[in-house]
């Protein structure tokens, strides 16, 4: 972030995906920014502007190129861990404008509904601002795309990877009707399949499939505990078991009576 900081004179900025700042290059906000959020409306307009436009980028899962509703252009790009949003690289306080006449017109239109503004101060501040043309910010866009890109591929960004275990078995129990092949765990998770074997064998002490499979038949039993009535045959198509009889196979295994035989038990 120094680095980049160095070369373009533009800051940076990494946000959660709960849309909180969790670092930044400058530490301190461009002076005419600083001015402006001591004003509370401005500031808590700012929260809103940047949370709006995070969304959209998340949404179009590339870099948004935008003017804030102080008429001052950011850009925003979304960082992606499968398809999961897990945090935001942010450009901030360029100045995009031909010359500073136009800019100071241009942001003053935009602060004339907060109350108190010193305008000649703003205006000093403004001229004070580097300009930037369409094609720098056009490719900034495309080097914080790839910085994103970069981060994410290193397992940085605040990626935390300590704690992927425990997202991967949370990930698990809370989808067991859904797709927990190997190949669908690792998209998600942004994982190759020898790092996610790795990972769910040392976490359950046993292959992935054995342990999903154990989690559904002990869910199953679950559903004919609460109504030993259900259609068995119900139960495994919502625990995701396309092939009715490896149901049957894989309930006796596991508790060594057909689910029929386990639902006459309960009822004796």
């Amino acid at each position: 972030m120094k680095d980049f900081n160095l070369i373009t004179h533009i800051r940076i900025t990494v946000f959660d995906a709960g849309y909180n700042e969790i670092t930044s290059y400058p530490a301190f906000k461009a002076p005419i920014c600083q001015y402006l959020r001591q004003n509370k409306d401005f500031d808590d307009t700012c929260h809103r502007c940047d949370k709006e436009h995070m969304i959209i980028a998340s949404k179009m899962k590339e870099p948004l190129i935008y003017n804030c509703h102080a008429g001052i252009t950011e850009i925003i790009s979304p960082l992606f861990l499968g398809e999961k949003v897990i945090g935001y690289l942010f450009f901030s306080h360029i100045l995009n404008y031909v010359d500073h006449k136009t800019a100071i017109k241009k942001i003053h239109q935009k602060i004339l509904v907060y109350k108190g503004i010193d305008y000649q101060k703003t205006e000093q501040m403004i001229c004070k601002m580097p300009l930037f043309s369409n094609d720098f910010l056009k490719a900034s866009a495309r080097l914080l795309h790839e910085t994103a890109s970069f981060l994410i591929y290193n397992r940085l960004a605040y990626l935390k990877y300590e704690d992927l275990p425990l997202k991967i078995d949370r990930y698990i129990k809370n989808n067991l009707s859904g797709d927990l092949s190997a190949k669908n765990i690792s998209r998600i998770f942004g994982v190759g399949k020898t790092a996610l074997y790795e990972i769910t064998g040392k976490l359950y002490g046993e292959g992935l499939a054995n342990h999903v499979r154990k989690l559904r038949i002990e869910k199953a039993k679950d559903a004919i505990r609460e109504n030993s009535d259900v259609k068995v045959s119900s139960i495994a198509e919502e625990l995701g078991f396309s092939d009715y009889s490896y149901f049957i196979v894989a309930f006796k295994k596991e508790t060594g009576m057909t689910p029929k035989k386990f639902s006459e038990s309960l009822k004796s």
